[in-house]
């Protein structure tokens, strides 16, 4: 019906103007009223029906996005993905299926979803719909008003004689007559302006409103939150690994072709994958990937986040998602963090031997860590035996730490921080009223904002502005599009890594991307 009602609107305003141009006056008011006419008509074809049409789809896919609940309620997007024509507007259903593929890439990736609204949105709209164009219509209408004025005027008043009562008269006559001619089109460019600038403005208006209501729609009920998401990898991944793991034969006593259906739900896991982890840990199959951090402004590497990887002997490289929950679990992370840490100190000596000048390498420091362990003197010892400056190591101890054992936590900081070590709060979510509300804050250098949790510009904005009023500085990560680059540099953060400026990588891959190994 509301697009009924667009057309209709659409097919007075050209009325008006054929109206118009069929009473003009004269001829020269007819050839104006026939060209504002032909502007409004081509006005309408490359922009005010393409809003008509994006408005429709969007209401269409609302109505899809209903049927796909009702059809699969646990995984709507499933249902979705499988339309063909989601808005049933052409355009619209082109970039739908552009963003398919895109979200398909991310998932395989174990990337985190990005919402539609990167591909759809009111900045995408406006160059479809030739806005920039369009906006000149009314502006257009009313120089080509005025200029039918001038002609008017200047028509009469040039036929103006005064050299006998007959020719005075007659000049009087055709100054009227120019007069008239000027007075209606400048009229009609005036009307036809406004006319045409409202419905526009309110048919735009109507289309962005559709837009909102539909990204919300979507956003809420078929991209699953990024805490699902992740849940969903971890499922995904430990379900592909117990597969595997079946047809493998005994590992060190433990025979997997014992296990049970029981055995491959959540609370199987550790006794399923412990004694793989264990021989894992003994036959050095545990290593790390790097994950380059950047300066934003000129994307040279200035650091890197080491992450743990499991190679498998049989099963090749596991992500963490698959065995760092079981370890958290029963307390092993510990042990598999100092394994980690001293071979991030080794490989550092191993450059600097090597004549190179490593970038800081940050390891992930946890709340079983630091309760676990003296880190301070950990590292004191690793340092001192790998001989390596301080600089090159950095921590980035969890959030949650901080929240949870806040004490322990600042004291290590301080401890670790008067050592020479950089200290970064990692996972941070930009919530500094619950990172702050105990008596002692974290004097961290550092602050790295997880732009997983805070996907709206608004959120990331405001976070920088209060991170600037506190003095505080920040780094990204989960850095996914140009878009977010581009809203973090315009926001004064510097630093970041993600997705969209590299993943993690084998160390030798990260030594050929430093130039510090020949391919």
């Amino acid at each position: 019906m509301k697009k009924w009602i667009s057309y209709a609107t659409l097919l007075v305003m050209t009325g008006v103007a054929v109206t118009l141009t069929v009473m003009a006056p004269d001829i020269l008011s007819r050839i104006f009223g026939g060209i504002m006419t032909g502007i409004i008509i081509l006005g309408s074809f490359l922009g005010v029906i393409p809003i008509i049409n994006y408005s429709a789809g969007f209401g269409h896919a609302n109505k899809n996005i209903r049927n796909a609940q009702k059809a699969q309620t646990s995984m709507p997007w499933l249902a979705v993905a499988k339309m063909d024509n989601f808005f049933n507007q052409k355009v619209l259903d082109r970039l739908f299926e552009q963003y398919k593929e895109k979200v398909e890439e991310e998932r395989k990736n174990n990337m985190i979803i990005e919402g539609i609204d990167e591909m759809i949105n009111e900045d995408e709209l406006s160059i479809r719909c030739w806005q920039g164009v369009i906006l000149q219509i009314p502006g257009t209408l009313t120089g080509l008003g005025l200029l039918g004025t001038f002609i008017g005027l200047i028509t009469g008043i040039s036929s103006v004689q005064i050299s006998s009562v007959d020719a005075t008269l007659a000049s009087i006559q055709t100054l009227f007559e120019g007069i008239r001619i000027a007075f209606y089109t400048s009229i009609s460019g005036v009307i036809l302006s406004v006319l045409f600038n409202i419905i526009y403005k309110i048919l735009w208006n109507i289309m962005i409103r559709d837009l909102g209501m539909f990204t919300a729609l979507f956003q809420r009920n078929i991209i699953p939150s990024v805490e699902e998401q992740e849940r969903y990898s971890q499922k995904k991944d430990m379900q592909k690994i117990q597969e595997r793991l079946k047809h493998l034969p005994h590992n060190e006593g433990y025979s997997l072709a014992n296990s049970n259906a029981a055995m491959l739900n959540s609370a199987g896991s550790e006794s399923v994958l412990m004694p793989q982890i264990l021989a894992g840990l003994k036959n050095n199959e545990f290593t790390f990937y790097l994950q380059p951090r950047f300066d934003l402004n000129t994307q040279r590497i200035i650091g890197a986040e080491a992450l743990v990887r499991w190679n498998h002997a049989k099963l090749g490289v596991i992500a963490p998602s698959v065995f760092v929950p079981i370890l958290e679990k029963n307390g092993y992370i510990a042990k598999l963090d100092q394994y980690i840490w001293r071979k991030v100190c080794a490989k550092i000596r191993e450059w600097i031997d090597e004549g190179v000048h490593p970038v800081p390498v940050a390891i992930n420091i946890s709340k079983t860590d630091i309760l676990a362990l003296d880190i301070s003197e950990v590292f004191s010892d690793l340092v001192d035996e790998y001989k390596i400056p301080p600089r090159y190591v950095e921590f980035d101890i969890a959030q949650n730490a901080y929240l949870e054992s806040r004490d322990v936590t600042l004291q290590f900081e301080k401890n670790i921080q008067q050592k020479g070590f950089r200290v970064v709060v990692d996972g941070f979510k930009g919530d500094f009223f619950g990172l702050h509300s105990g008596e002692a804050v974290p004097y961290a250098d550092a602050y790295k904002l997880d732009l997983r949790f805070c996907p709206e510009d608004t959120n990331i904005t405001a976070i920088a502005e209060q991170a600037r009023n506190m003095q505080v500085n920040l780094v990204a990560e989960g850095i996914e599009s140009m878009k977010q680059m581009s809203l973090l540099r315009k926001n004064g953060i510097t630093e970041g890594q993600g997705f969209y400026l590299s993943k993690s990588v084998p160390i030798d891959e990260f030594e050929k991307i430093m130039n510090w190994r020949e391919e």
